[in-house]
């Protein structure tokens, strides 16, 4: 496929550097990226402060339930974009527009299925997980709201997926901080001005999802793309289906993995520890997040680069943009060590306050839980570069192996070690794939042009 039968709107991304796409891409995403944790990071600050240890406990039992929401846009959102870029990359514009269309009746179809089973089922799911007095009662509050309002965080997560990769990452980071400011407004006007609890935290993060969502569905419906979006595309077709979800299964195990690590760290600190171990996790988890993001924006931003090029058969460009991806990886993780085992303080401050009881359990999981923190940016890293290149066997292997490695290496390092060996658990299993992801990169490089 020569360069000549590409839509030109897309050219830049076979002309330009590599270096200058990869930043004009990856910045914005990145922003993007901070700003969507802005959702559940404003949710932390607010319910650790004015709910105390005991609101920070239900929310981190009943967050990772609720994740499964935006693995199922991330799956979605990521199959359906690298597959329309590798078709716009071939010059079919025809059935790129059919998969966009088939993408947003999937998040349709999903978001109508987990509102009824959710409702029917978030309090049994809370209890098997271990929830039991105001715990249960708290973590119920926020998951059926959560689950109620799930068509709008599985469009809002699939469609700025899809509208980056239409060309616009400045418009995603626009309407991204569009939403957590409206995020944060709205969880001071429903926790703290209207004592709402729990529940209060999840209606301002769906309101401010559904904002964002919207806006991003308005750009597809309108004229200013060639992707619109009209009755005819939303038809489902079998084979668009099929490939959507093969090619955006790694997404959905990687953003399920983030849910069910820390569902396991829960019940694991619940088993060796208490409730203030759990707290302390969310604590953890949610200074792990701000790092995450950024590692999540590099992976995000070089997909469009990644994709096109792939199907313009221009591999060198591949490789290019996968080696910038991961020294920036590195270099961030680098900066993130140092901040964290210079000052681990400040940030148990942000996220709990001044709590005697709580923050030197958390230093200390802090210290015992960041150093696989390089690891996992690479094992995010890598994964989407599997995946924009349509090499989907490599990224679910390397994301379904860390599910199940993951949960062995919890349970038996906490019934070996404790605490402590909760806490270490996650570097241990992010350092062992890392070593064989590359394995599995030098295999593919090999086979490529």
């Amino acid at each position: 496929m020569t360069a000549v039968s590409q839509p030109q709107t897309d050219q830049h991304l076979l002309q330009e550097p590599i270096s200058k796409l990869f930043w004009r891409y990856t910045i914005p995403t990145i922003a993007s990226m901070l700003v969507t944790g802005v959702y559940v990071t404003i949710d932390g600050i607010f319910v650790g402060h004015y709910l105390g240890e005991a609101g920070l406990a239900g929310m981190m039992l009943a967050y990772p339930v609720g994740a499964i929401l935006y693995a199922i846009g991330a799956m979605i959102g990521m199959g359906s974009a690298a597959l329309v870029s590798i078709n716009l990359g071939q010059g079919n514009v025809v059935k790129a527009r059919k998969l966009l269309g088939n993408a947003f009746s999937l998040c349709l179809l999903a978001g109508g299925f987990f509102a009824l089973m959710g409702g029917l089922f978030s309090r049994d799911i809370l209890i098997a997980l271990g929830a039991q007095g105001d715990i249960l009662e708290n973590a119920n509050q926020y998951l059926f709201w959560y689950f109620a309002l799930c068509h709008f965080p599985i469009i809002s997560m699939a469609f700025t997926t899809l509208l980056r990769n239409d060309g616009r990452p400045s418009m995603v980071t626009f309407v991204l901080i569009l939403g957590g400011v409206l995020n944060t407004f709205l969880d001071w006007l429903f926790i703290v001005v209207f004592p709402f609890g729990l529940a209060g935290a999840a209606i301002a993060t769906m309101l401010a999802q559904a904002v964002t969502g919207l806006l991003c569905l308005q750009h597809f419906f309108g004229s200013r793309t060639q992707l619109k979006i009209n009755l005819e595309q939303m038809k489902l077709k079998f084979d668009n289906c099929v490939n959507i979800a093969r090619v955006g299964l790694p997404s959905f195990l990687m953003n399920l993995y983030l849910s069910i690590v820390l569902t396991l760290h829960n019940t694991a600190f619940l088993w060796v520890g208490g409730p203030l171990h759990v707290a302390a996790y969310g604590v953890v988890s949610y200074t792990e997040a701000f790092f995450y993001l950024i590692f999540e924006g590099i992976a995000l931003g070089t997909q469009p680069i990644y994709s096109f090029n792939a199907g313009a058969g221009r591999f060198d460009r591949v490789k290019q943009a996968r080696n910038i991806a991961f020294t920036m990886t590195l270099l961030t993780a680098a900066l993130g060590l140092a901040l964290i085992y210079s000052r681990p303080e400040w940030l148990v401050y942000l996220f709990a306050g001044d709590n005697p009881n709580l923050t030197p359990v958390a230093i200390e999981g802090m210290r015992w839980y960041f150093w696989g923190l390089p690891m996992e940016g690479l094992i995010l890293v890598g994964a989407s570069f599997f995946q924009a290149i349509n090499c989907s066997k490599q990224a679910s292997i390397l994301t379904g192996t860390k599910l199940v490695l993951i949960a062995a290496i919890i349970y038996c390092f906490a019934w070996a070690f404790g605490v402590i060996g909760v806490w270490i658990s996650l570097a241990t299993c992010s350092t062992l794939l890392t070593l064989w992801m590359f394995y599995a990169m030098k295999k593919v490089d090999n086979r490529l042009p």
